[in-house]
């Protein structure tokens, strides 16, 4: 409770610290609009980069699955231990 009156007074003193951004009030242009851009394209640039990552990481594993399957299988035959009665 004592953090929200304190904070509540702060805003009161201050309002101008308390408003949005230029980017939420709409300037379409400037260091703030351009740096969230920027941001975003690094983030879609990491997304993208790892589902490709994972992509080709499955491609092999279906390689190697069709590549095993396609082999011959060989079985080892253990010499049988002669039972005596």
């Amino acid at each position: 409770m004592r953090t929200l009156l304190l904070t509540l007074a702060g805003a009161t003193v201050t309002p101008s610290m308390v408003l949005a951004c230029p980017v939420c009030f709409g300037a379409s242009d400037g260091p703030m609009l351009q740096g969230s851009n920027m941001g975003v394209l690094a983030l879609l640039i990491v997304t993208l980069g790892m589902l490709g990552v994972f992509g080709v990481f499955f491609r092999t594993l279906a390689r190697r699955a069709a590549a095993a399957a396609a082999q011959p299988q060989i079985r080892e035959t253990r010499p049988q231990a002669e039972v005596t009665p």
